[in-house]
Order: structure tokens, then sequence, then C-alpha cells
């Protein structure tokens, strides 16, 4: 540390970042004074602002050290004493005496700038530090904001991971557990536009008989919005009184059953239903797997609690901007896949 960093304050050193707004300030109060200079020869003649009991200059030079602080009213102080009109010394006045009279404005300046730019400068290193201590809040806040973002995704991943487990030893096709766990990450890291096509893949991969999701609308009403088969006979929609009021008061955990045509089910399928609720805890529709048997409903069951959970961590990172208002029916998996309006 050198001598002049133990005699200068810290707030009067001019930072680099600083530097902008000094040359602003500066050019801009200079401009102010040209001004003035230029309007006393248009239209007063020469000299005649120092015969003022108060010199105009006085407006540029507290404006400045009061807007811009210290350099910048020290700064202005030295161009305005250089364009001042010095009157000529009369014969017989005394060199000591004139000297003193026409220093005694810049004098006045000087002390004005110094009490008023010291003050001034403590309020802008105040306010520099409030800035640097916001930014660096901002920055640990964005920190914390990721390290919640990728922990959710760990805990999300985690939890696919775990409901993965239980149906590991029936796989459908030749699927394996990280073929699952792939899609159901997929499914639970997709936003809304690829939301649809993430849901079938994920489902043709967890389950060999068909799934459909149902969006329940405003009305409390049942619909199928998107299905892993298009030759299935679905309703339309299903009566509230049948299927809603028990998705309504349904945990989560507990998966509904229904007989072959009884509810959503259609005809020849059995069908085994889970809620699917938003981030707040609202019901807003359910995934619905069918089955050709009653066994096959206890092999669906494990499978649809995963789908659950990754569709509910995409309606968490990505909620849905509207209601759906068509069904994607995904052809058979032979084919290449696509949506249908």
């Amino acid at each position: 540390m050198t001598y002049a960093d133990n005699v200068v304050p810290q707030d009067l050193k001019l930072p680099r970042a600083e530097t902008g707004l000094f040359l602003r300030g500066l050019v801009g109060s200079a401009v102010l004074l040209l001004a003035i200079k230029a309007s006393e020869s248009l239209f007063f003649g020469a000299g005649y602002f120092s015969s003022l009991t108060y010199h105009p200059f006085w407006i540029v030079i507290l404006l400045a050290a009061v807007q811009h602080g210290l350099f910048v009213g020290l700064s202005i102080v030295g161009l305005a004493t250089m364009m001042m009109d010095w009157p000529s010394r009369a014969v017989g006045t005394d060199i000591t005496e004139y000297y003193v009279d026409i220093a005694t404005q810049p004098v006045q300046w000087l002390v004005v700038a110094l009490v008023i730019g010291l003050y001034r400068q403590q309020q802008l290193g105040r306010e520099r530090a409030l800035a640097q201590e916001a930014e660096r809040l901002r920055n640990v806040n964005l920190t914390l904001a990721g390290e919640i973002h990728r922990l959710d995704a760990f805990v999300a991943r985690t939890e696919l991971a775990a409901a993965t487990r239980a149906f590991e030893t029936a796989l459908p096709h030749d699927a394996t557990g990280a073929d699952i766990l792939e899609a159901l990450d997929r499914l639970s890291r997709a936003d809304a536009s690829h939301r649809p096509m993430a849901f079938i893949e994920a489902a043709r991969t967890c389950l060999s008989t068909p799934v459909v999701w149902l969006h329940l609308d405003k009305n409390q009403n049942l619909s199928p919005v998107i299905a892993t088969h298009d030759n299935i006979q679905m309703p339309n929609r299903t009566p509230a009184h049948i299927l809603t009021s028990a998705i309504m008061t349904s945990a989560s955990d507990q998966p509904l059953r229904f007989a072959p045509g009884e509810g959503p089910a259609p005809a020849g399928y059995n069908a085994i239903c889970r809620t699917v609720f938003s981030q707040v805890g609202r019901p807003i529709g359910a995934i619905l797997a069918l089955t050709p048997s009653e066994r096959g409903m206890e092999d669906a069951e494990p499978a649809l609690a995963a789908l659950c959970c990754a569709i509910e961590s995409s309606l968490r990172r990505s909620p849905p901007s509207r209601a759906p208002s068509m069904i994607y029916l995904a052809p058979p998996r032979e084919e290449p896949a696509h949506a249908h309006a």
C-alpha cells in the first residue's frame, strides 16, 4: 500500500467502472459553461457577467457538484476559472490586492465544490455499495435457484428410479430399466409443446397396453386428450357422477379400477386410473391404463404410478397455458409417431 492509498479516502477514488459517468457529467457541465459564455458574447458583451455579484457559472458549478460529486465539481471549477473574463489591473492598484480580488470568486467556487462534492461523493459511494450488494444478492439468488432446480431434478429422477424398480421384472417388449428411466426422465423435463409425444413415448415404454390421458375440464368432466393407441373407442366425455366425484376425493396414491364398459373403460377392457395433481394439489386429470384382464391391472399399477410422477414433474416445470382442445392419437407402434388433430 502506498502513501497515496493511505491519504485518499476509499470513496474518493474513481473506480474504472465510474469513468463513463465522470466523463458524461464533465461533458454535460462543460457544454453548459460554453452556452453561458456564448450567450454573454451574443447578448450582453464581453465581461458583463464578471461585473455581476453572482456569476452565472455558479449555477453550473453547483449542479456539477450536487449531481456528479467531487471530481466533476472540481473539474468544472478549473474550467470555469479559465473561461472567466478577468478585469485589467487599474493604474495605481496594488498587484497583491488585484490578484486577491480576482481570486476571491474562484476560491469560493473551490470551497463550495469541495464541501458539496465531498458530501455527494459519500452518497455516491453508499449507492455504489448498495448496488454491488444487490448484485451480489442477485447472484446468490440465481445460484440458489440453480441448486434448487438441480436438486428438484435429482429428486424427480430418484422418484422415477424408485418407481421403475417396482416393475423392472415385468417390462413390456424388449425394454430395459434404463430405457424406462430415460423415457420417464424425458417426460418429466418436457415442456407443454413436447409433453404429448413424450407422454406417448414413456407410456409405450412402460406398458404394452393402451394408455390414455384424461383432462379434467372446468365443468368437472373428464375427456381423453392423449392416447397411445388409435383403435380404442374411448367415451368422448365421462359423466361427472361416475368418475369426477371419485377422482376429486381420491388420494394420488390410490388407483381407481373399472370393469369393462364401466365409467371411462371401453368395452372389452378393464381400466385402472390414477389422479394427476397440479403443484398446488388441485386435480387436473387422470391417467388411464387399459388391460384385457384383471391380472394386467396388477402389473400396470406401478407403471401408472411412475407415469403420474413424471407428468406431474413436467407440469410443475411448465404448466399448461390453456386447457387442451384436441386429442393426440398415437399411431401403432410399428409406424412413425405423429399427431392428429
